[in-house]
């Protein structure tokens, strides 16, 4: 059964869409030292070995890791090939995270990377072959589709805001809900019938199974609501409330997927009479980073990711 994951990074409107669109943009500095704020020992980081594939299972007991220092994040503190070695570090702890809680990751998606431009093509290594990446122009408006190796993918469509992708016979929408539509319902809808209505003509395509991202809603329920009057099916929501523990967090909860934990953006919603999601963890912005006296946690992004285990009815 496959798992998806997707992770937002916190990039710019850059045309150049490369590793400095996406270096300690401001978002990811406030995510960092909001969280730094909490104090104490809180991130749990698993073993991993950057010369093996970023699938297979190392064993061995995670690390709990304080936070950086405030500003440890900060634009012009960090080189772009540093930044882009810690984003490589978050997508293997993903993988890592995955394979224990939901036993694999078979697709991750990134949010505002194109994993096209010669600055991201490294990733490869650490998140997965390189299924294809998608850009209206924008850093901020880039996906890059990443697999195992495992499995049957294909790329079903793509626009501004959205990817579609068929994984193992389950048609997963990936979304980065535009602000100028997400707090809007009659665009939000538009935003999802538009989409359906694309994917019924391809080959491969038809109704959407799966919805996850970030999706910018205004409220709780907001997405499944839309999405359930914009396709005519009944989507509901498997993480329920507002409170969210991330997997990589020992003994912290957080209030939200964003920067300052306040807004749920980052959702999954499912097709109930298609699919089922068996099993959804969060993970928090953070990765491991060299401190002086042993190994830190540092934001790379403003967003929480999400991983699904998902089967067919």
């Amino acid at each position: 059964m496959p798992v998806f994951a997707y992770q937002s990074l916190n990039s710019g409107n850059n045309t150049d869409r490369g590793v400095h669109a996406s270096n300690s943009q401001r978002f990811t500095e406030s995510t960092h030292n909001n969280i730094a704020a909490g104090g104490g020992r809180w991130m749990l980081a698993m073993p991993v070995a950057d010369s093996a594939a970023p699938d297979i299972p190392i064993h061995g007991p995670a690390q709990l890791l304080p936070s950086a220092q405030k500003n440890y994040i900060q634009k012009g503190k960090h080189t772009d090939v540093n930044f882009r070695k810690m984003v490589e570090g978050k997508a293997r702890q993903t993988h890592q995270h995955l394979i224990r809680s939901l036993g694999q990751c078979s697709l991750m998606v990134y949010g505002e990377m194109d994993g096209n431009h010669s600055d991201w093509q490294s990733m490869q290594n650490h998140a997965g072959n390189l299924l294809g990446a998608f850009s209206s122009g924008k850093a901020c408006n880039s996906f890059s589709v990443h697999t195992n190796g495992s499995g049957s993918h294909q790329i079903l469509g793509q626009g501004m805001g959205w990817i579609a992708i068929k994984s193992d016979g389950i048609r997963a929408l990936f979304v980065h809900v535009p602000n100028s539509v997400a707090t809007q319902e009659a665009l939000t809808k538009k935003f999802y019938r538009d989409i359906q209505d694309s994917l019924l003509g391809v080959a491969g395509g038809g109704v959407i199974d799966v919805i996850m991202g970030d999706t910018n809603q205004p409220r709780l329920g907001y997405t499944q609501e839309v999405v359930s009057a914009a396709t005519g099916q009944n989507f509901s929501v498997f993480h329920q409330g507002k409170d969210i523990q991330p997997e990589d967090a020992h003994q912290r909860s957080f209030g939200g997927t964003n920067s300052n934990a306040s807004k749920k953006y980052d959702v999954a919603v499912y097709n109930t009479a298609t699919v089922t999601i068996e099993d959804l963890v969060y993970l928090s912005q953070c990765t491991e980073v060299a401190g002086e006296n042993g190994s830190l946690a540092a934001a790379v992004t403003d967003h929480m990711g999400i991983g699904i285990r998902v089967v067919k009815n």
